[in-house]
């Protein structure tokens, strides 16, 4: 069994290519320039209106309008109900994550409470991005995904 080792290893180091491929240098810069710009708080502050979807359906479930409190928290009406659902939001490269407080399902007020996690980016001007909602009490478990559209308002 040890000689099989032995050879296995001597096979690899023998069939291995002893030179290292070039690096383009200019594919890695054409590369990098290309990366989007980070995403701030100042690109996306202000109210914005949008509309939720289902994940694979272009019905709209919801129109929502969201105001920023300030750098990392804001809120978001859902049209229809009359509490707001106060969120905090991070961002990270070109994306902004925003994390709901717990609220009331519009669906079912008597139900639980929901949690909404949300990633989004800027993209033609408008704020895109996906969401799933989760259970107050059980933040791993998700209820329903979906995609949002928003754009910036007057």
């Amino acid at each position: 069994m040890r000689i099989l080792a032995i050879l296995t290893v001597v096979a690899l180091v023998a069939c291995s290519k002893g030179d290292t491929p070039a690096v383009d240098s200019t594919a890695m810069t054409s590369t990098m320039a290309a990366a989007a710009a980070p995403l701030t708080a100042a690109d996306v502050d202000g109210s914005w209106n949008g509309m939720s979807m289902g994940e694979t359906s272009d019905s709209v479930t919801l129109r929502w309008t969201t105001k920023n409190i300030d750098g990392t928290t804001g809120t978001l009406m859902i049209e229809g109900q009359k509490d707001a659902i106060t969120f905090t939001r991070t961002f990270d490269a070109d994306s902004m994550i925003a994390s709901s407080t717990p609220y009331a399902n519009p669906a079912d007020a008597k139900g639980p409470k929901l949690l909404f996690r949300s990633v989004g980016r800027l993209k033609d001007g408008k704020l895109v991005g996906t969401s799933a909602n989760m259970l107050a009490d059980k933040p791993d478990s998700v209820v329903s995904r979906g995609r949002f559209v928003a754009t910036k308002a007057p």
